[in-house]
């Protein structure tokens, strides 16, 4: 294997309770009724473009899609100054262990200035050679697209690139687009995915990580 991409929220930082609680305030203000678990189970994982046309649907709001994302965009970047996402467990330590091994990349489909923040708040920024985010591409995320863009930047085929994902929907984006995925996801869910290997914890992944690029 010749590089690794990261998923980045709930693969990278503990972002999919945070992320949930603000849709579900953000919904419930303009008419919507929207619970984080009911979040957490229908929509984890989903580029937020995706989210927000969902919402529209479901809760027939009047709000233009774009106006929901940018709303949302604005509300998370409001409650970022007031708080601090954490990484999840052993991710760290698994970054800096894998840096200069091989090339490291982000794919996600978060926001560019989001994604880029954190990572620098964190001091990850350096580790990664590379950005990839919905913003890069037509189709996000459970589209191959962003991973075949991701390939591309890497100069490698998809079969020499590991994904790390946490989700079905970005799970879905890696394997469409042929590469090695691993999951890593606390909760272990059982989804129906032909994955190389599943985790409960970056600590655990690691290992398999490591050997994977020796």
């Amino acid at each position: 294997m010749q590089a690794i991409c990261f998923d980045f929220d709930g693969t990278l930082i503990d972002s999919e309770v945070f992320h949930a609680q603000n849709w579900a305030d953000y919904i419930n203000s303009i008419g919507g009724v929207m619970s984080q678990p009911h979040f957490l189970d229908q929509y984890a994982g989903l580029p937020w473009p995706k989210v927000a046309v969902a919402m529209k649907e479901q809760f027939s709001l009047q709000h233009e899609v774009l106006h929901i994302v940018q709303e949302m965009e604005l509300l998370t970047r409001e409650m970022l100054m007031k708080g601090h996402i954490p990484a999840m467990p052993g991710v760290d330590a698994a970054l800096k262990h894998l840096h200069g091994q091989c090339p490291l990349m982000v794919v996600t489909g978060s926001p560019r200035e989001y994604v880029e923040g954190i990572l620098d708040r964190l001091g990850w920024l350096s580790l990664f050679d590379g950005v990839v985010t919905g913003q890069d591409v037509k189709n996000n995320k459970p589209s191959p697209e962003i991973y075949q863009l991701a390939c591309s930047q890497l100069n490698e085929k998809p079969q020499n690139v590991i994904a790390v994902e946490d989700s079905l929907t970005g799970a879905t984006s890696s394997l469409s687009a042929g590469l090695p995925t691993i999951l890593v996801n606390p909760n272990q869910p059982q989804w129906d995915l032909d994955v190389h290997d599943s985790f409960a914890s970056m600590d655990e992944a690691k290992i398999l990580l490591s050997k994977m690029i020796a």
